[in-house]
């Protein structure tokens, strides 16, 4: 016979979603912050063109925080360690993901390349401060106790 009774959580796979929580919010938290401040700076700086490049700048911080999100999902039973390093890749990949985009949008009419430039680079230091915050202040523990 089998056992019916639904499968409870283990104390290690709560502490990974309460991390992954807190990342999702912290993230909504700085792509909005971006993306309102990147567009309201920008409009007064040069009109149409700044709010442009702020919406750039804060669609690109989406994109950042969505693939943190995406690597600590994948790995939630992976460990901190393999975490960190996937963390670390995704890095380089969000380089990559900046240098394509600077290289694509260097000549656009439509955007302020001086404001879209300044807030991507704002939304790829704050993503990886808040990586950095939420690994670092996530309490995980190494053993799982009620592991089987």
């Amino acid at each position: 016979m089998t056992d019916e009774s639904p499968r409870q959580e283990t104390y290690v796979e709560a502490a990974w979603a309460r991390v992954w929580k807190t990342m999702l919010v912290r993230g909504v938290i700085l792509v909005v912050a971006v993306a309102v401040l990147g567009m309201g700076i920008g409009y007064l700086v040069s009109g149409t063109e700044g709010f442009n490049g702020g919406a750039v700048g804060g669609g690109l911080a989406a994109v950042f925080i969505i693939v943190t999100l995406v690597i600590m999902y994948a790995g939630r039973n992976m460990g901190l360690t393999a975490i960190a390093g996937f963390l670390g890749i995704g890095f380089l990949f969000k380089a990559f993901i900046f240098m394509i985009v600077i290289w694509r949008i260097k000549d656009a009419d439509w955007l302020d390349g001086n404001v879209a430039f300044l807030t991507i680079v704002v939304a790829v230091i704050g993503s990886s401060l808040v990586e950095a915050m939420t690994v670092v202040k996530g309490r995980v523990p190494y053993v799982d106790p009620d592991a089987k």
